[in-house]
């Protein structure tokens, strides 16, 4: 089978022939995300962005040759340049990390369905207040005591556990409402 008519089963929604395509193409994409990344766990994160960005995409793509290739090897290379102008612009960007939630055994589906919702947890965190999302930072990621954190943040130890709480309850009803969305 060309790899022409594998993409045209991928369009439809084929897993199979998508496992098909990944499996040809994961090391040159992988290869490609590293030549501009210089570090293998975020190679390893560009290629897997670009193959879920193809199968979100799939029904949109137009291949100009037979091989859906030079489409992943652009994709992953605009990825990996967007990711390390990131780093450069918010190294400590611990906080993306934290809300990361594809796995690399997921489907397809799944893996793309977990990075649109870490796309909905980014868009509402950057929709907070910046003391909100400082909060979360110091508190979630960095690990502090909410005394540390109001010390830090020239709070009470109150306004930072009650703001903290609220917070969660904000972020686990949004991930509850995505969630029922997805399964209806």
């Amino acid at each position: 089978m060309s790899e022409r008519e594998l993409f045209n089963l991928v369009q439809t929604g084929d897993r199979e022939a998508f496992r098909v395509l990944f499996r040809q193409h994961q090391r040159p994409v992988y290869l490609a995300a590293y030549r501009e990344l210089r570090s293998r766990p975020e190679a390893e994160e560009i290629m897997q962005d670009a193959f879920l960005t193809m199968w979100k995409k799939r029904v949109k793509i137009i291949l100009v040759g037979e091989s859906t290739l030079p489409w992943l090897l652009t994709t992953a290379r605009f990825l990996a340049m967007n990711r390390r102008r990131a780093m450069a612009r918010n190294p400590n960007a611990a906080l993306d990390e934290a809300t990361h939630l594809a796995d690399r055994g997921q489907s397809p589906e799944d893996a793309a369905i977990a990075h649109e919702r870490t796309e909905e947890i980014d868009a509402l965190i950057a929709s907070m207040p910046k003391v909100d999302q400082e909060i979360l930072r110091l508190c979630l990621i960095e690990e502090l005591s909410y005394e540390q954190a109001a010390r830090r943040l020239g709070m009470s130890h109150g306004a930072v556990r009650n703001r903290l709480s609220r917070l969660k309850t904000r972020l686990r009803r949004n991930l509850d409402s995505s969630k029922e969305v997805l399964q209806s």
